[in-house]
């Protein structure tokens, strides 16, 4: 059997001939003692595209070649997989355990990141950090690609509850890694329209809390996104490019620091340390909380409920009808996946498009004030679950959150949460997009464009008056950003 040893960097790829039967295994067993020798290497691919046939003495040498590799803080990633050979490790139960890709360029982009996170734990303590009044932040550097939140609908729909069957988006769990909105799941509109609920997506998990009455949260983990399951939407902010930097929060107040007071320190970094920070972030986070305060969705923001007054659900006349918001915290010392969206307001926010921060953002009169910002913040709740003292990969300890802790709750966050340590993604946004993918029900690939969508949004609206409604409610917006900018002393 013919076997080629090529290096890529720190790592080996391995490619392997036509057969691993028990005579293969013996031979690419010699290739490997000899490489795994040195004690160095960790992190290796198996180019598996010549690869025809694969026995059991073929699955030995993998998972042998995988404990040595994980033991040295690696990774084996496998490529190039014939459709026999992958049911053969399907049939065996491994594939759940494998690091499997398509090609070879995805394999080693993998195990970059993984050589990656080895060399920045091996260099923890030489990482930037620094102390404050709440506690001590250690920075972890990222992607430098452009970020963005991609906006489906608005939020102008459930504020005013007239999102209707033509209103509803409809996303696979991969289109939506990290977002928040409001949303559920079933296959067809009888089964989500009347128990639409807060809602999360991150990791590749879906968490939600229907408005059924019975203020329990549904959680799923799927295994393969076929897209036959499909995530219903009439609102969602998701966190899209990637996380520029990753930071270590240690809270030294006693109790925890509040989510309030956290973005805020976040801000105040991000405007000492980031020229590509324009006065809004995207967070998703593995989080220690110690007391959870939920505000809570109670009925689904559908034409058929809308107040019979016209006013929105936020409205003191309407919000105690519409929402519950703990006075006492409703969860204690537990394990926290959060996603969230922040805007400093003392930023000059005039870089970003009005409309787009209308779509996504609203100010709440019973917890506005005088805060100098808009947080909106989703989180899933489970079991506490010991977060390492050193930690660099975000998507690999939410895996480990979801796989090992057990699923309690899933809420929105009031600013009051209290947070002991987190571990957070912090994108550092430079736009805002509208995803008009999936609109009315349909899937991904039957994109709408962004002309079209507007037109039918207008031909749908409840009277000829709305799209002046509606710029009417986006020049408000601006002028209550620009009120606060002038009291917090930062408007030229």
């Amino acid at each position: 059997m013919e076997i080629t040893v090529r290096r890529h960097g720190e790592s080996v790829v391995v490619s392997i001939g036509e057969r691993i039967d028990a005579y293969g295994a013996v031979e690419l067993d010699k290739v490997l003692a000899d490489l795994l020798a040195e004690e160095s290497l960790a992190c290796m691919a198996f180019d598996m595209s010549d690869v025809r046939y694969l026995s059991s003495a073929g699955i030995r040498s993998i998972v042998r070649t995988l404990k040595i590799l994980r033991l040295r803080k690696g990774a084996l990633a496998l490529c190039g997989l014939r459709s026999y050979c992958k049911n053969v490790l399907d049939t065996a139960g491994m594939t759940r355990s494998l690091d499997i890709f398509v090609s070879k360029s995805e394999a080693m982009n993998f195990l970059q990141s993984v050589q990656w996170e080895r060399q920045a734990l091996e260099n923890w303590d030489n990482l930037e950090s620094m102390d404050s009044p709440i506690g001590g932040f250690r920075f972890i550097p990222g992607d430098n690609s452009q970020t963005e939140i991609k906006v489906i609908g608005s939020v102008a729909e459930v504020l005013h509850s007239r999102v209707t069957e033509k209103r509803m988006f409809s996303r696979r769990f991969s289109q939506t890694e990290y977002s928040l909105g409001v949303g559920g799941l079933g296959d067809v509109p009888e089964d989500y329209m009347k128990v639409l609920g807060a809602m999360i997506t991150i990791g590749g998990t879906m968490a939600w809390l229907p408005t059924d009455g019975h203020d329990l949260a549904d959680f799923l983990v799927p295994q393969n996104d076929t897209g036959s399951v499909l995530i219903r939407t009439p609102f969602n902010l998701t966190i899209a490019g990637g996380f520029n930097e990753y930071v270590m929060f240690n809270s030294t107040e006693e109790g925890g620091t509040t989510l309030d007071k956290l973005y805020r320190g976040l801000f105040l970094l991000a405007r000492r340390r980031r020229r590509d920070f324009k006065g809004i972030i995207g967070v998703a986070a593995w989080t220690q909380v110690s007391e959870l305060m939920a505000g809570t969705l109670m009925r689904s923001p559908i034409d058929e409920f809308a107040p019979a007054n016209g006013r929105t659900i936020i409205d003191p006349l309407n919000s105690g009808e519409w929402w519950s918001r703990d006075s006492i915290p409703r969860h204690r010392n537990v394990t926290c996946l959060t996603c969230g969206v922040g805007v400093d307001l003392s930023c000059d926010l005039s870089v970003f498009d009005p409309a787009g921060l209308y779509a996504g953002f609203y100010i709440d009169p019973a917890t506005a004030g005088d805060k100098g910002h808009i947080l909106n913040n989703h989180g899933a709740v489970f079991e506490p679950l010991q977060m390492p003292e050193k930690m660099v990969s975000l998507d690999k300890s939410i895996r480990q959150v979801s796989a090992k802790a057990e699923f309690k709750d899933m809420r929105k966050l009031r600013d009051n949460t209290k947070i002991t340590r987190a571990f957070m993604g912090i994108s550092y946004i430079q736009k805002f997009s509208q995803d008009t993918s999936g609109w009315q029900g349909l899937g991904a690939e039957a994109a709408v464009s962004r002309g079209l969508a507007d037109k039918r949004y207008r031909q749908e609206a409840d009277s000829p008056t709305v799209p002046e409604k509606r710029e009417e409610e986006i020049n408000k917006f601006q002028r209550f950003l620009e009120a606060q900018q002038a009291k917090l002393g930062t408007k030229n």
